[in-house]
Protein backbone atom coordinates (compact mmCIF):
# COMPACT_ATOMS: atom_id res chain seq x y z
CA UNK A 1 0.00 0.00 0.00
CA UNK A 2 2.93 2.42 0.51
CA UNK A 3 4.68 3.94 3.26
CA UNK A 4 2.05 6.98 4.51
CA UNK A 5 -0.17 3.97 5.02
CA UNK A 6 2.18 1.39 6.49
CA UNK A 7 2.64 4.37 9.37
CA UNK A 8 -1.07 4.94 10.21
CA UNK A 9 -1.26 1.22 10.43
CA UNK A 10 1.39 1.67 13.42
CA UNK A 11 -0.67 4.60 14.97
CA UNK A 12 -2.40 2.25 17.60
CA UNK A 13 1.22 1.52 19.03
CA UNK A 14 2.54 5.39 18.62
CA UNK A 15 -0.17 6.48 20.82
CA UNK A 16 0.21 4.01 23.54
CA UNK A 17 3.82 5.04 23.00
CA UNK A 18 2.92 8.63 23.51
CA UNK A 19 1.10 8.31 26.69
CA UNK A 20 3.50 5.87 28.40
CA UNK A 21 6.37 8.60 27.56
CA UNK A 22 4.41 11.54 28.84
CA UNK A 23 2.20 10.94 31.52
CA UNK A 24 4.83 12.33 34.25
CA UNK A 25 5.69 14.78 31.76
CA UNK A 26 2.51 16.69 31.77
CA UNK A 27 1.83 16.53 35.42
CA UNK A 28 5.14 18.24 35.68
CA UNK A 29 4.19 21.17 33.47
CA UNK A 30 0.52 21.40 34.65
CA UNK A 31 2.00 21.71 38.61
CA UNK A 32 4.30 24.55 37.68
CA UNK A 33 1.80 26.14 35.45
CA UNK A 34 -0.55 26.19 38.83
CA UNK A 35 2.16 27.25 41.15
CA UNK A 36 2.85 30.45 39.45
CA UNK A 37 -1.05 31.19 38.41
CA UNK A 38 -0.46 31.02 34.51
CA UNK A 39 -3.95 32.66 32.73
CA UNK A 40 -2.43 32.43 29.46
CA UNK A 41 -1.36 29.68 26.87
CA UNK A 42 0.42 30.60 23.13
CA UNK A 43 1.00 28.26 21.01
CA UNK A 44 2.96 28.18 17.66
CA UNK A 45 3.45 25.06 14.82
CA UNK A 46 4.01 25.33 10.91
CA UNK A 47 1.90 23.27 8.87
CA UNK A 48 0.41 19.77 10.25
CA UNK A 49 1.55 21.20 13.62
CA UNK A 50 0.37 24.22 13.38
CA UNK A 51 -3.30 22.06 13.20
CA UNK A 52 -2.25 19.99 15.88
CA UNK A 53 -2.36 23.29 18.05
CA UNK A 54 -5.71 24.44 16.81
CA UNK A 55 -7.19 21.23 18.20
CA UNK A 56 -5.30 21.72 21.09
CA UNK A 57 -6.21 25.04 21.40
CA UNK A 58 -10.41 24.21 21.56
CA UNK A 59 -9.73 21.46 24.00
CA UNK A 60 -7.90 23.63 26.56
CA UNK A 61 -10.27 26.25 25.86
CA UNK A 62 -13.33 24.04 26.65
CA UNK A 63 -11.73 21.70 29.01
CA UNK A 64 -9.38 24.31 31.50
CA UNK A 65 -10.98 27.43 30.26
CA UNK A 66 -7.59 28.79 29.73
CA UNK A 67 -7.67 31.10 26.59
CA UNK A 68 -5.22 29.76 24.21
CA UNK A 69 -3.74 32.21 21.27
CA UNK A 70 -1.03 31.49 18.14
CA UNK A 71 2.16 33.05 17.76
CA UNK A 72 2.94 33.84 14.29
CA UNK A 73 6.94 33.60 13.91
CA UNK A 74 7.11 36.66 11.17
CA UNK A 75 6.35 39.11 14.24
CA UNK A 76 9.76 38.02 15.22
CA UNK A 77 11.67 36.93 12.81
CA UNK A 78 10.61 39.45 10.03
CA UNK A 79 9.49 42.31 12.08
CA UNK A 80 12.19 42.00 15.34
CA UNK A 81 8.59 42.50 17.51
CA UNK A 82 9.74 41.72 21.78
CA UNK A 83 6.61 40.00 22.05
CA UNK A 84 6.25 39.48 25.89
CA UNK A 85 4.98 36.06 27.10
CA UNK A 86 6.65 36.03 30.47
CA UNK A 87 3.57 34.85 32.51
CA UNK A 88 2.39 31.93 29.18
CA UNK A 89 2.85 28.49 28.42
CA UNK A 90 4.45 28.52 25.62
CA UNK A 91 3.76 25.52 23.61
CA UNK A 92 5.92 24.69 20.39
CA UNK A 93 4.99 21.59 18.49
CA UNK A 94 7.69 20.24 15.34
CA UNK A 95 7.57 16.82 14.46
CA UNK A 96 11.61 18.26 13.62
CA UNK A 97 12.38 20.12 16.23
CA UNK A 98 14.22 21.82 13.26
CA UNK A 99 12.21 24.91 12.55
CA UNK A 100 14.30 28.10 12.25
CA UNK A 101 11.41 30.24 12.66
CA UNK A 102 9.61 28.51 15.73
CA UNK A 103 13.06 27.96 17.64
CA UNK A 104 13.52 32.24 17.38
CA UNK A 105 10.49 32.45 19.11
CA UNK A 106 10.24 29.80 21.99
CA UNK A 107 13.79 31.40 22.51
CA UNK A 108 12.46 34.38 22.98
CA UNK A 109 9.75 33.14 24.96
CA UNK A 110 12.72 31.45 27.24
CA UNK A 111 14.60 34.57 28.24
CA UNK A 112 11.20 36.56 29.26
CA UNK A 113 10.43 33.88 31.68
CA UNK A 114 7.75 31.26 29.87
CA UNK A 115 6.94 28.58 30.87
CA UNK A 116 7.93 26.38 27.53
CA UNK A 117 7.51 22.98 26.15
CA UNK A 118 8.62 21.92 22.63
CA UNK A 119 6.72 18.89 21.12
CA UNK A 120 9.05 16.62 18.82
CA UNK A 121 9.52 13.83 17.57
CA UNK A 122 13.78 14.09 17.94
CA UNK A 123 14.62 14.82 21.78
CA UNK A 124 17.96 15.65 19.71
CA UNK A 125 16.76 18.32 17.44
CA UNK A 126 17.21 22.01 18.83
CA UNK A 127 13.53 22.60 19.78
CA UNK A 128 13.62 19.79 22.04
CA UNK A 129 16.78 21.19 24.12
CA UNK A 130 15.59 24.49 24.24
CA UNK A 131 11.92 23.91 25.50
CA UNK A 132 12.20 24.02 29.39
CA UNK A 133 9.85 20.79 29.12
CA UNK A 134 10.14 18.30 26.15
CA UNK A 135 6.81 16.24 25.00
CA UNK A 136 8.33 13.54 22.86
CA UNK A 137 5.99 12.06 20.09
CA UNK A 138 7.41 8.94 20.76
CA UNK A 139 6.60 8.24 16.93
CA UNK A 140 9.41 6.99 15.52
CA UNK A 141 11.22 7.48 12.56
CA UNK A 142 8.46 9.23 9.83
CA UNK A 143 9.70 8.26 6.76
CA UNK A 144 6.14 9.46 4.82
CA UNK A 145 6.86 13.24 3.68
CA UNK A 146 3.04 13.93 4.31
CA UNK A 147 2.82 13.88 8.10
CA UNK A 148 0.53 11.09 9.53
CA UNK A 149 1.73 9.13 12.34
CA UNK A 150 3.13 12.44 13.74
CA UNK A 151 0.29 14.19 13.75
CA UNK A 152 -1.83 11.80 15.70
CA UNK A 153 0.78 11.78 18.21
CA UNK A 154 1.16 14.82 18.50
CA UNK A 155 -3.19 15.25 19.20
CA UNK A 156 -2.59 12.45 21.75
CA UNK A 157 0.29 14.19 23.47
CA UNK A 158 -1.46 17.65 23.38
CA UNK A 159 -4.81 16.52 24.63
CA UNK A 160 -2.87 15.00 27.71
CA UNK A 161 -1.76 17.80 28.24
CA UNK A 162 -5.35 19.97 28.02
CA UNK A 163 -6.35 17.33 30.28
CA UNK A 164 -3.94 17.52 33.05
CA UNK A 165 -3.71 21.38 33.22
CA UNK A 166 -8.59 21.16 33.69
CA UNK A 167 -8.09 18.61 36.19
CA UNK A 168 -10.70 16.50 34.33
CA UNK A 169 -10.96 12.68 34.67
CA UNK A 170 -10.75 11.84 30.98
CA UNK A 171 -7.36 10.12 30.54
CA UNK A 172 -9.75 7.08 29.68
CA UNK A 173 -10.91 8.75 26.34
CA UNK A 174 -7.10 8.87 25.25
CA UNK A 175 -6.37 5.62 25.98
CA UNK A 176 -9.42 5.01 23.26
CA UNK A 177 -7.68 6.63 20.81
CA UNK A 178 -5.83 3.07 19.42
CA UNK A 179 -9.48 1.62 18.70
CA UNK A 180 -10.49 4.76 17.06
CA UNK A 181 -7.64 4.63 14.84
CA UNK A 182 -8.12 1.09 14.09
CA UNK A 183 -12.34 1.83 13.33
CA UNK A 184 -11.13 4.32 10.49
CA UNK A 185 -8.95 1.84 9.02
CA UNK A 186 -11.67 -0.33 8.79
CA UNK A 187 -13.80 2.40 7.06
CA UNK A 188 -11.06 1.82 3.86
CA UNK A 189 -13.24 0.40 1.31
CA UNK A 190 -15.71 2.64 2.24
CA UNK A 191 -13.18 5.90 1.96
CA UNK A 192 -11.70 4.30 -1.21
CA UNK A 193 -15.14 4.02 -2.99
CA UNK A 194 -15.33 7.51 -2.23
CA UNK A 195 -11.86 8.63 -3.63
CA UNK A 196 -13.21 7.10 -6.77
CA UNK A 197 -16.37 8.87 -6.72
CA UNK A 198 -14.26 11.96 -6.72
CA UNK A 199 -10.84 11.45 -8.62
CA UNK A 200 -12.67 13.81 -11.17
CA UNK A 201 -12.35 16.74 -8.91
CA UNK A 202 -10.36 19.32 -7.93
CA UNK A 203 -11.15 21.31 -6.36
CA UNK A 204 -12.88 21.54 -3.12
CA UNK A 205 -14.53 23.59 0.16
CA UNK A 206 -14.07 21.81 3.45
CA UNK A 207 -16.30 22.53 5.95
CA UNK A 208 -16.70 22.13 9.59
CA UNK A 209 -17.26 23.63 12.86
CA UNK A 210 -15.98 24.07 16.52
CA UNK A 211 -13.11 21.28 17.43
CA UNK A 212 -12.92 19.76 13.98
CA UNK A 213 -11.47 22.76 12.12
CA UNK A 214 -7.83 21.44 13.06
CA UNK A 215 -8.92 18.38 11.35
CA UNK A 216 -10.56 20.30 8.32
CA UNK A 217 -7.42 22.23 7.72
CA UNK A 218 -5.34 19.23 7.74
CA UNK A 219 -7.51 17.64 5.20
CA UNK A 220 -6.64 20.80 3.08
CA UNK A 221 -3.03 20.30 3.76
CA UNK A 222 -3.49 16.51 2.62
CA UNK A 223 -5.43 17.06 -0.19
CA UNK A 224 -3.10 20.12 -1.11
CA UNK A 225 0.48 17.86 -0.82
CA UNK A 226 -0.64 14.00 -1.53
CA UNK A 227 -3.39 15.01 -4.19
CA UNK A 228 -2.18 18.14 -5.72
CA UNK A 229 -5.76 19.37 -5.13
CA UNK A 230 -6.91 23.54 -4.87
CA UNK A 231 -9.11 22.60 -1.13
CA UNK A 232 -9.89 25.76 1.45
CA UNK A 233 -11.01 24.96 4.71
CA UNK A 234 -14.16 27.27 6.50
CA UNK A 235 -16.01 27.43 9.78
CA UNK A 236 -19.44 26.72 8.48
CA UNK A 237 -20.20 30.30 9.66
CA UNK A 238 -17.75 32.07 8.72
CA UNK A 239 -18.37 30.71 5.63
CA UNK A 240 -22.01 32.20 5.45
CA UNK A 241 -20.43 35.33 5.95
CA UNK A 242 -19.33 35.91 1.98
CA UNK A 243 -17.51 32.75 0.77
CA UNK A 244 -21.11 31.27 0.35
CA UNK A 245 -21.07 33.11 -3.13
CA UNK A 246 -19.13 30.58 -4.17
CA UNK A 247 -21.84 27.54 -4.40
CA UNK A 248 -23.13 26.99 -6.91
CA UNK A 249 -24.09 23.72 -8.79
CA UNK A 250 -21.42 21.30 -9.18
CA UNK A 251 -19.44 22.73 -7.36
CA UNK A 252 -17.72 20.34 -4.51
CA UNK A 253 -17.74 20.38 -0.98
CA UNK A 254 -16.28 17.94 2.11
CA UNK A 255 -18.16 18.38 5.56
CA UNK A 256 -16.99 16.58 8.25
CA UNK A 257 -19.69 16.66 10.71
CA UNK A 258 -19.62 14.35 13.65
CA UNK A 259 -23.27 14.29 15.21
CA UNK A 260 -23.71 16.61 18.61
CA UNK A 261 -23.11 20.29 19.68
CA UNK A 262 -23.01 21.60 16.22
CA UNK A 263 -25.57 18.98 14.16
CA UNK A 264 -28.21 21.76 13.54
CA UNK A 265 -25.81 23.91 11.87
CA UNK A 266 -24.54 20.83 9.55
CA UNK A 267 -28.08 20.29 8.92
CA UNK A 268 -28.68 23.72 8.24
CA UNK A 269 -25.67 24.48 5.52
CA UNK A 270 -26.43 20.49 4.39
CA UNK A 271 -29.94 21.42 3.48
CA UNK A 272 -28.74 24.76 1.69
CA UNK A 273 -26.07 22.86 -0.55
CA UNK A 274 -28.41 20.00 -1.44
CA UNK A 275 -30.44 22.55 -2.48
CA UNK A 276 -27.82 23.99 -4.73
CA UNK A 277 -26.93 21.00 -6.32
CA UNK A 278 -23.34 21.25 -4.95
CA UNK A 279 -21.39 17.85 -4.70
CA UNK A 280 -21.22 17.05 -0.68
CA UNK A 281 -18.98 14.41 0.13
CA UNK A 282 -20.03 14.04 3.83
CA UNK A 283 -18.46 12.54 6.65
CA UNK A 284 -20.67 11.66 9.62
CA UNK A 285 -22.62 9.48 11.96
CA UNK A 286 -25.57 11.58 11.54
CA UNK A 287 -28.39 10.01 9.23
CA UNK A 288 -30.15 13.07 8.07
CA UNK A 289 -26.57 14.65 7.22
CA UNK A 290 -25.55 11.46 5.41
CA UNK A 291 -28.95 11.31 3.68
CA UNK A 292 -28.22 15.12 2.22
CA UNK A 293 -24.73 13.66 1.05
CA UNK A 294 -23.85 12.77 -2.47
CA UNK A 295 -21.74 10.53 -1.39
CA UNK A 296 -21.02 9.56 2.34
CA UNK A 297 -19.06 7.49 4.46
CA UNK A 298 -20.95 6.65 7.69
CA UNK A 299 -18.45 7.30 10.64
CA UNK A 300 -18.70 5.57 14.05
CA UNK A 301 -20.40 8.04 17.21
CA UNK A 302 -17.40 9.24 18.86
CA UNK A 303 -17.57 11.59 21.91
CA UNK A 304 -14.99 15.20 20.54
CA UNK A 305 -11.86 14.67 21.60
CA UNK A 306 -12.11 11.05 19.98
CA UNK A 307 -13.77 12.21 17.04
CA UNK A 308 -10.62 14.79 16.11
CA UNK A 309 -8.62 11.11 16.51
CA UNK A 310 -10.87 9.25 14.09
CA UNK A 311 -12.07 11.57 11.71
CA UNK A 312 -7.98 13.07 11.07
CA UNK A 313 -7.13 8.72 10.23
CA UNK A 314 -10.00 9.12 8.03
CA UNK A 315 -8.70 11.93 6.33
CA UNK A 316 -5.48 10.97 5.88
CA UNK A 317 -6.94 7.99 4.03
CA UNK A 318 -8.88 9.65 2.20
CA UNK A 319 -6.13 12.17 1.07
CA UNK A 320 -3.98 9.33 0.33
CA UNK A 321 -6.70 6.91 -1.51
CA UNK A 322 -7.52 10.25 -3.80
CA UNK A 323 -4.06 10.89 -5.03
CA UNK A 324 -3.48 7.12 -5.95
CA UNK A 325 -6.94 7.70 -7.85
CA UNK A 326 -5.36 10.76 -9.50
CA UNK A 327 -1.95 8.50 -10.72
CA UNK A 328 -0.07 10.02 -8.24
CA UNK A 329 2.47 8.93 -5.52
CA UNK A 330 0.84 10.28 -1.83
CA UNK A 331 4.52 8.89 -0.63
CA UNK A 332 6.61 11.37 -2.96
CA UNK A 333 4.95 14.44 -3.72
CA UNK A 334 6.41 16.36 -5.83
CA UNK A 335 8.49 20.00 -4.56
CA UNK A 336 8.46 18.48 -0.73
CA UNK A 337 11.18 16.97 1.38
CA UNK A 338 10.88 15.80 4.68
CA UNK A 339 12.07 18.42 6.97
CA UNK A 340 11.26 21.87 5.97
CA UNK A 341 12.87 24.81 7.31
CA UNK A 342 11.56 28.60 7.50
CA UNK A 343 13.09 31.41 8.63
Amino acid sequence: MGIMYDEILTEPEVIKNAIHANSEKVAEITAEVKKRHIKNITIIGRGTSDNAGLCFKYFVETLAGIPAGTAHPSVTTMYGANVDYSDHLFVAVSQSGKSIDTLAVLTQANKQGAITVAVTNDAASPLAKAGKYHLDLSAGEEKSIASAKSYIAELTVLYMLAISLSGKNLMPVVYSFPKRVEEALSLLPEITKMAENAKDMNQFIILSRGVMQGVGKELQLKLNECAYTFATFYGTNDFMHGPFALIEEGVNVIMLAPDGECSENFRDIATRLQLLNANVLTFSDNEDLLDLATYGVRMPAMDNLSSTVGYSVAMHLFAMELSKQKGHNPDAPRNLKKVTITK
